[in-house]
């Protein structure tokens, strides 16, 4: 008989490498397009280096999932942020792209996503407890 065994962090990397070859085995036989995943970085330094604002985002099949958008305290409020996302989108609009997604908090900054045109297509209640986690997306018109 085989048992469950429950474990706590990262799976063994035999584990792990099992476990991926059982999903891309799966995937084939079913026929499913390749997963093929690139990160991709914006990234806005000062003059001397320091990080002061970036955007990191995932390439997965034909969607740009924007997966962290930052901008230092002394820089907020004046577009950095507003010009990251025009960057990424332009991005997903040469590459051809069919849109852009990502998650964001109800502490975040979901009517900020909403102004750049993005709509909410989910969102979990009370995930943390009072708060909400949100997905947006935003199509690519060609």
């Amino acid at each position: 008989m085989m048992n469950i065994e429950f474990s706590n962090g990262q799976l063994a990397p035999q584990l792990q490498a099992q476990l991926t070859a059982g999903f891309e085995s799966h995937s084939q036989q079913q026929l499913a397009p390749a997963y093929e995943q690139q990160r991709l970085n914006w990234t806005v330094q000062d003059e001397h280096g320091n990080l002061v604002a970036a955007l990191t985002a995932e390439l997965l099949w034909q969607w740009l999932y924007i997966d962290e958008l930052w901008v230092a305290d002394s820089y907020r409020g004046g577009g950095m942020g507003r010009q990251l996302m025009q960057q990424a989108e332009l991005y997903a609009v040469s590459e051809k792209l069919s849109g852009l997604w990502l998650w964001t908090q109800s502490w975040q900054a979901p009517e900020f996503y909403q102004r750049l045109g993005f709509e909410e297509f989910t969102r979990f209640d009370n995930f943390p407890a009072g708060h909400s986690r949100i997905g947006l997306r935003k199509y690519i018109k060609v």
